[in-house]
């Protein structure tokens, strides 16, 4: 028996670096951690039929005269019922969120979570304008995979063995990839644009979205994180200065 438990372990060992299924989750960084866990019950509770994905998805009408205020979170946590697309999504959201969260918001989780909080208004404000746009997860995977591309934009990615792409034009490509497949681009757009809104305020107007320090002292008690000046329970936003740095 205790050889057969080492011949199923060697496997994961060998494609994750981790003995185990437990220490490669829990080696994950909080927010993409929370994100996945999330992500996968809201799946597994449609899939059994515990749960309508109606109850999930953004509806304008219910929100404002129901105030059914939920659907503002939960339509970012569905990517569908199990299948390739949801094996998919979910397999980006830990590969470039990953890394996002461990490279730019390194000790700041805080800040990270209050990132995808602006992007994901952006992208709510898009949906309402658009209308018919049901669920706005997949947006905000594109959201945090343009992060990812600004972040390690000199890095170049084997698009499935067929040709390379700097990191830099990555999100175009699956722009591209899906449009050539027959899919509407309309979700990526949405998340490349909140995406590039956030990246323009703090890395290019060098505006410090900063979380409230309600999140931080939560989200990063014990973790070192740079001083702030006159940081307050408001975000303590340093508008203009600064120094941050171009993409990475």
């Amino acid at each position: 028996q205790a050889h057969s438990k080492h011949l199923v372990r060697i496997p994961f060992a060998l494609c994750f670096g981790m003995s185990s299924p437990e220490d490669w989750y829990r080696s994950l960084p909080k927010v993409t951690r929370g994100y996945l866990t999330t992500a996968l019950a809201a799946t597994v509770c449609v899939q059994l039929d515990l749960v309508s994905p109606y109850l999930l998805h953004l509806d304008f009408d219910r929100i404002l005269q129901q105030l059914e205020l939920w659907r503002l979170a939960t339509n970012f946590v569905f990517f569908g019922k199990f299948g390739f697309p949801f094996v998919f999504s979910l397999f980006f959201l830990v590969r470039y969120g990953r890394e996002l969260e461990a490279k730019r918001f390194e000790g700041r989780t805080g800040d990270f979570l209050w990132g995808m909080m602006i992007m994901g208004l952006i992208q709510i404000a898009v949906a309402y304008v658009l209308g018919g746009i049901p669920f706005l997860s997949q947006s905000m995977l594109s959201a945090l995979v343009y992060l990812w591309s600004r972040e390690y934009q000199e890095q170049v990615l084997s698009i499935f063995g067929l040709f390379n792409v700097q990191a830099f034009y990555f999100p175009w490509v699956l722009v591209a990839i899906r449009v050539l497949m027959g899919g509407s681009p309309v979700d990526d757009l949405i998340g490349i644009f909140a995406g590039h809104v956030y990246y323009f305020l703090e890395d290019i107007q060098n505006i410090k979205l900063s979380a409230p320090s309600v999140m931080t002292d939560f989200f990063d008690s014990g973790s070192r994180r740079p001083p702030q000046a006159q940081r307050n329970m408001f975000g303590g936003h340093n508008w203009g200065g600064g120094g941050q740095r171009l993409g990475g």
